[in-house]
């Protein structure tokens, strides 16, 4: 799921060129993946609690291959169907994971939540280099991108379909009687959070074409230097968050890496720079999604699936809206300007953690 949700802003600026459309256009395909998100973020608690975790893995999964092989294909209405299917089928996957590790490691369900992520992050940076290596070699950007994943998959519909997932007592999906107000702070910096990690996720590449001159394949394996801050920063999950334990310090801690960051790569004089400044702010942006979604699921102990689905919705609310925004600022006047929509979401962030009680 990491690798097809994080590979689309690598094969966007290919895809543009091969439909020959505005940069705003193409955009629309991430929008779809995060409709997805949307969709299961309003149905998914109910949807998970009916038919049970492991029957919802299971239907994930195939929901994501037959959204790969449509997204394949020539047919663009067939493509655009598909990448709704993934965004459906990934938001799943998003769903399950934050309840089940907040449920083993209830001690330490951040630093459980950010090393899931950094193996998510891991896999994430294969796909920018995939693609930037099927462009190089001639092949195209859907033999590195569509090809891989489809395999992986195959590969686990066996154990997958063999696993079982604990389910949680039927009383904890069917408690009525919990407040949403709690919910709203953490959900709220979920959003802000996602917002900020996808403008890098989908526009890094185009921006670091247009700014430093790189060519397609450069841009796509430079791009993944973001990927990689973060796998880094998420694997140092649990010696972080030991050292950091309060709340509030970690999610400054972080925001200032990933706003010293984001000033290397949007000042840079070049590509070198740029690309080094993606890494500090991808080390910057690691545990922000980690430590905002555990908090999501810490308001609702009771209701751990459903707290997750709220979760998903924020994600694909981001997903959907802020980079297709900065896109359009980007038509409207330019992407080096349009990217300050960056910084003003950290900025946010900064705020929430200073302000909140919840914090």
């Amino acid at each position: 799921m990491a690798f097809l949700l994080n590979g689309l802003g690598a094969v966007l600026a290919p895809l543009q060129r091969d439909l020959h459309v505005t940069r705003s256009d193409v955009a629309f395909y991430p929008s779809l993946f995060a409709a997805g998100l949307v969709v299961v973020g309003l149905t998914g608690g109910a949807l998970v609690g009916r038919i049970g975790r492991t029957a919802a893995l299971r239907l994930a999964m195939a929901g994501m291959m037959l959204g790969g092989l449509l997204l394949a294909t020539p047919a663009r209405i067939a493509t655009l169907l598909g990448a709704l299917l993934l965004g459906l089928g990934g938001a799943v996957m998003v769903q399950l994971g934050p309840p089940l590790l907040s449920a083993l490691h209830p001690q330490a369900p951040t630093a459980a939540v950010g090393e899931a992520n950094a193996l998510a992050s891991a896999a994430s940076v294969v796909a920018p280099l995939a693609v930037s290596a099927a462009l190089v070699s001639g092949l195209g950007w859907r033999a590195g991108y569509v090809g891989p994943a489809l395999l992986a998959l195959a590969l686990l519909t066996v154990p997958a379909w063999k696993l079982k997932m604990p389910e949680p007592p039927p009383s904890a999906e069917d408690s009525q009687g919990v407040a949403s107000q709690p919910l709203l702070g953490p959900w709220v910096d979920v959003l802000v959070a996602v917002s900020a990690e996808f403008c890098f996720v989908f526009w890094a590449a185009s921006a670091l074409i247009e700014w430093d001159h790189a060519s397609l394949g450069q841009a796509s394996a430079l791009a993944s230097l973001f990927l990689v801050g973060m796998a880094v920063g998420r694997g140092l999950s649990a010696p972080i968050t030991r050292r950091l334990s309060a709340v509030r310090a970690l999610m400054l801690t972080c925001v200032g890496v990933a706003a010293a960051g984001f000033v290397v790569f949007w000042a840079a004089p070049n590509l070198t720079l740029a690309a080094a400044g993606l890494f500090v702010a991808g080390l910057g942006m690691a545990l922000l999604y980690p430590t905002t979604v555990s908090r999501v699921v810490a308001v609702w102990p009771h209701a751990p699936d459903r707290a997750a689905a709220w979760a998903a919705l924020a994600s694909g609310l981001a997903i959907g809206i802020a980079p297709f925004v900065l896109a359009r600022l980007s038509d409207a006047t330019e992407l080096h300007t349009a990217y300050l929509i960056v910084p003003a979401l950290l900025l946010v962030l900064a705020a929430r953690s200073v302000f909140s009680r919840s914090a």
